[in-house]
C-alpha cells in the first residue's frame, strides 16, 4: 500500500482524510486485513509520524521511503525490498495499491482469485487488472493490480526513470478483467472534489 506523496492536489494529506468516521489509512488498512492478503506492506514518506499514530499497533506494517519526493515508483521499490528482506516469506502473489485508489477487500480477493485459477490452468499470466468504462464507453485499466511474486525483484528496481509500474506491466502484460459492476476501482482521489465521489462509492 503505497501513501508516501504530499498529496499536493488534495490539500490534505491523503492517508488521514476523514473517511466514515475514521482516516482513509485506516480503512484501507482494515480491507487489507480482511482480504486474502497475508503479509502487508505500507510505504510512508510525507507526514510518516502522522500516518504512524493514526495506525497504532498497526504501525508495524509500515516502511519509510526517504526518497519519496522523487516519485511514486520510488514506493513501489522499497515495498518490494520489504518483501524480499531475509527471513520473510516470499509472497506468490503481489497486490499493488495506493492509498488514493481505495480498494475493498471483495476485489482484492475476486483479482487474486481469478489469478490464481488462471495460473492453476495452466494460463502464463504475470499479472492481472480490472478495467471500467468511461462515459464514452473506453476501456480503461483499473486498480489494485495483482502480479506475480516472481516480478519483486523487478519492482525493486522501479523508478521514474523507467517509468515505474506503467513500464513493467509493459513488459508483462496484464489480463484485463472487466468489473462494470464496481465503480471502486476507477477511483482516484486527486482532488476534493473526487474524495466525495469516493466517499459516495465506498459508503464513507
Amino acid at each position: 500500500l503505497l501513501a508516501a506523496g504530499a498529496s499536493s492536489r488534495m490539500g490534505e494529506p491523503k492517508p488521514l482524510v476523514r473517511w466514515g468516521g475514521r482516516t482513509l489509512i485506516e480503512w484501507e488498512r482494515d480491507q487489507l486485513l480482511a482480504s486474502c492478503v497475508e503479509e502487508i506492506v505500507i510505504v510512508t514518506g510525507s507526514r510518516a509520524e502522522a500516518v504512524r499514530r493514526t495506525l497504532g499497533e498497526a504501525g508495524r506494517y509500515l516502511v519509510f521511503n526517504q526518497r519519496w519526493p522523487q516519485g511514486r515508483a520510488t514506493s513501489l521499490a522499497k515495498g518490494a525490498v520489504a518483501l524480499l528482506a531475509p527471513g520473510r516469506p516470499r509472497p506468490s502473489v503481489v497486490v499493488v495499491q495506493n492509498v488514493d485508489q481505495p480498494a475493498p477487500a471483495h476485489v482484492i480477493d475476486r483479482l487474486v482469485e481469478v489469478f490464481r485459477a488462471r495460473v492453476a490452468e495452466g494460463s502464463r499470466i504475470e499479472a492481472i487488472q480490472p478495467t471500467y468504462l468511461d462515459a464514452a464507453g473506453k476501456e480503461h485499466g483499473g486498480h489494485p493490480v495483482v502480479l506475480d511474486g516472481d516480478l519483486l525483484e523487478e519492482l525493486a528496481r522501479a523508478d521514474e526513470e523507467s517509468e515505474g509500474l506503467r513500464a513493467i506491466l509493459q513488459r508483462h502484460p496484464p489480463l484485463r478483467l472487466p468489473m462494470p459492476d464496481e465503480p471502486s476501482v476507477a477511483l482516484d482521489l486527486d482532488t476534493p472534489e473526487a474524495l466525495a465521489e469516493g466517499r459516495r462509492v465506498l459508503g464513507a
